[in-house]
């Protein structure tokens, strides 16, 4: 007998997809670990998640997560944190406002109080944003923690940062009383990371606040202030963290582990914006060739360069030895900019100078070029190497996005999964799905 379904009746996969419970309380259920504890406060909730490990971290909401509403809510980087089986407790606010909450801060209090905090090897305490500030402006209750903050606001306090005219939600908090100064209550932690482009003003002053010799500067050139997203799309987020919890972070390997993203439309298109906003428009036609090299046809027409026909035979041809025809020749939609850099451009950096460099012939020596030279893979069906064009190649920055000296040589373009299965997409290779 057929099956009939009603009106009322909704057999559509997106009816289940909504989950009746949140993963942490599942995981108290049915998982391995069925010890924790659930609090729900005026405003705010806190889950502590014990996992038989000596190492805690603590992690606070951002705004994205307050905005979201959601009851199933689980803490900011709940299933990372189960993943790698360290012990959490997440803060959750119910409201943007900064975590400016005197239940919250009686809560926290209570546990340091307790011993709470003293009884994990290592805490943690991490965040971006509005998550960040709070990272920091908590680590005096667990004395010798670490904190990992994101992109951090130091305080919306108005006589400490009477410039900062973002998150009008959070200026409008109490921020009298205790924990209002960020920089003030992070003194006692062992070390504090603030991880933030170091192009972006807003976040810069703030960033500029903290001055203790237990802060680590880590610098996200073009991230702007999404540097957690940033690293995540990057496919490094979670090598940062890890190496936060488990280690103890350096530059070196910080900036390494950045490294990844400057393969990302994200990172060019921020170069090219920073290019056009210094008033440096006569330096697009090399950044246009470079990019195009690298396998980025539409960001070296957005750039304002004149875009290559294809090759016939190669990967851009319609597989019959002929090449396309129609709308992937036309006059090309602009790329979606990024964020625009704020402040005053700075005109004598080294991405400046390297720019500046390929602009006026003002190149290093040959040789020297040549032992930087990395190779990247054209987007053909060669496999053959291709060699950035003679004016690039002669340029004292063959690299063109290098950020600091001694780094490895960039990724090759297609060799993050990600773009491996993009590519996969769009040719219509097996494997695609």
């Amino acid at each position: 007998m057929a099956e009939t379904t009603t009106a009322n009746e909704d057999t559509s996969v997106d009816a289940f997809e909504e989950p009746l419970a949140p993963d942490w309380l599942v995981a108290f259920k049915t998982g391995p670990f069925p010890e924790g504890t659930y609090h729900a406060g005026r405003g705010f909730s806190t889950v502590f998640s014990d996992r038989a490990s000596d190492v805690l971290v603590v992690s606070f909401d951002n705004l994205s997560q307050v905005r979201e509403d959601m009851v199933p809510r689980s803490p900011w980087g709940y299933s990372f944190v189960a993943k790698n089986g360290w012990s959490q407790l997440g803060v959750m606010s119910d409201n943007a406002d900064w975590f400016r909450n005197d239940a919250l801060f009686a809560h926290m209090r209570s546990l340091s109080e307790a011993g709470f905090f003293a009884k994990f090897r290592k805490v943690v305490m991490t965040g971006t944003s509005m998550g960040g500030y709070a990272a920091c402006a908590f680590a005096g209750l667990a004395p010798g923690c670490t904190v990992l903050a994101f992109s951090p606001q130091s305080s919306l306090k108005k006589d400490l940062v009477p410039w900062e005219t973002r998150y009008n939600s959070g200026r409008k908090a109490d921020w009298t009383g205790d924990f209002a100064d960020a920089t003030e209550t992070s003194h006692s932690a062992k070390a504090v990371y603030l991880i933030y482009d170091p192009l972006f003003e807003e976040d810069v002053r703030h960033i500029d606040r903290f001055t203790a010799d237990n802060v680590v500067r880590l610098k996200a050139r073009y991230a702007g202030h999404k540097t957690a997203l940033f690293l995540r799309r990057a496919g490094g987020l979670s090598d940062v963290v890890r190496t936060v919890v488990e280690t103890e972070m350096t530059a070196a390997t910080f900036y390494k582990i950045y490294r990844k993203g400057r393969n990302l439309p994200w990172y060019m298109h921020a170069v090219r914006n920073r290019i056009t906003a210094g008033g440096r428009d006569r330096l697009l036609p090399a950044f246009a060739e470079a990019v195009r090299k690298m396998g980025f046809e539409n960001i070296a027409r957005s750039a304002g360069a004149a875009p290559q026909a294809p090759v016939t035979g190669s990967g851009d041809a319609d597989g019959k030895g002929q090449a396309k025809s129609g709308a992937d020749h036309t006059a090309p939609r602009p790329a979606a900019p990024a964020k625009a850099v704020s402040g005053v451009p700075r005109r004598n950096g080294p991405h400046e100078k390297r720019l500046a460099a390929m602009a006026t012939g003002d190149v290093a020596p040959a040789a020297e070029a040549a032992q930087r030279q990395p190779k990247v893979p054209s987007k053909t069906t060669s496999s053959a190497p291709v060699d950035l064009p003679a004016d690039i190649a002669e340029a004292q920055g063959l690299d063109l996005f290098a950020s600091a000296p001694d780094l490895p040589p960039l990724i090759d373009v297609g060799a993050l999964p990600w773009q491996m299965a993009q590519h996969r997409r769009r040719k219509g290779l097996p494997g695609s799905e």
